[in-house]
């Protein structure tokens, strides 16, 4: 482990857990942990443990190198950007549900506040877009139909071209109206998750956040979701920090309130196994509840590929996006062979069947 990286790590474990017990080694290329910092997409989580070591006077900013002088001024800047978009963007929200309110429809939070309300400071926690299902009298489809239909009444332009979720703009929020929770497309497995979490969804109970008007899922629902989302993510894309430290302070959030005996089996059902035992434990490393030491071989390598970046694909769409999804499939071999039920082949003849002969998929 470098000593940029292993950095990186104490200042998440200072901002997040408040251990503060490290030093910042002077032989620090700085050059170098300012990108990985910023590839890892916690830039600004790694601020704030840096404000918890000045604050414990652990380090004096007046030692700091020019290098990390200039990162901080723009690690400053994002943190104010961060804390203006959230703010922002719970208020987009909250107009959106309030729209849908009208029409009798919840409007449930698929990531969102599920997610950053698990760390230390919400709005400190990188969002882009916001994901909702949407649910009328015990009914889905309808309601996500009618939402559409409700937006257009609006003005907004909705963009409904990809079989799993809708789009449109609402005060600059773009928003994803989710037509389904998975990327079930050609795949028999997926598609029974997916009738999973939508009679969740549907059973409830729901949660209202803060009196917003957006619901909460059951967290149950949330526990499978984030889940499958974070498998997908890493056999198509990779992982980062990121997608590990929100799975890692979900858990810690919702240690006692989480079904663990209904979550494994469905982990078991679903073949999510042998991903989430390692996804998990890779979890507690990056909080610092277990050492290196204690990874296994395969969870090493999953690290190795965390430190890696990603490999994007869903900016492209259609044949484009479809060719950069193969690339990546073959490229991820050994995630195949190490953390899923079925083999990279299989993976492959999913991707051409959902794409040549499932292009408009139902439950």
């Amino acid at each position: 482990m470098t000593e940029e990286r292993t950095l990186l790590l104490n200042l998440i474990r200072a901002s997040v857990a408040g251990e503060t017990g490290f030093a910042i080694p002077e032989s620090l290329d700085w050059p170098v942990f300012i990108d990985e910092v910023q590839r890892q997409g916690v830039a600004v989580i790694a601020s704030d443990g840096l404000q918890r070591m000045y604050d414990a006077g652990l380090y004096s900013a007046a030692g700091d190198p020019r290098e990390l002088r200039r990162a901080k001024a723009k690690w400053l800047a994002k943190t104010m950007q961060f804390e203006q978009r959230y703010a922002g963007q719970i208020a987009a929200a909250k107009k959106m549900a309030g729209w849908l309110a009208e029409e009798g429809i919840q409007t449930m939070v698929l990531k969102g506040v599920v997610v950053s309300d698990c760390y230390p400071v919400p709005s400190h926690r990188y969002s882009a877009d916001f994901d909702c299902f949407l649910i009328k009298g015990g009914e889905h489809l309808e309601a996500y139909e009618q939402g559409n239909r409700v937006m257009e009444k609006r003005g907004l332009a909705v963009d409904r071209g990809f079989y799993k979720n809708s789009s449109f703009q609402v005060d600059g929020l773009h928003v994803e109206n989710h037509k389904f929770c998975t990327p079930f497309r050609g795949n028999s497995a997926l598609k029974r998750l997916e009738q999973t979490l939508q009679r969740m969804a549907l059973e409830g109970p729901l949660a209202e956040w803060n009196d917003s008007g957006l619901m909460l899922p059951p967290v149950l629902f949330s526990a499978l979701f984030l889940t499958e989302h974070a498998y997908s993510h890493f056999l198509h894309e990779g992982l980062n920090l990121r997608h590990i430290l929100d799975w890692a302070l979900f858990k810690r959030k919702h240690e006692s309130d989480l079904d663990w005996t209904a979550f494994g089996k469905y982990v078991d059902e679903f073949g999510f196994r042998r991903f989430y035992d390692a996804f998990a434990h890779l979890g507690d490393y990056v909080l610092g509840l277990c050492e290196y030491s204690s990874l296994t071989a395969p969870e090493r390598r999953m690290m190795d590929s965390v430190w890696a970046g990603l490999d994007l694909h869903e900016s492209v769409r259609g044949f484009a996006g479809k060719l950069r999804l193969v690339g990546n499939t073959l490229r991820a071999s050994w995630k195949y062979r190490e953390f899923a039920p079925i083999s990279m082949a299989k993976a492959l003849a999913i991707q051409v069947k959902g794409f040549f002969f499932d292009r408009n998929p139902a439950l």
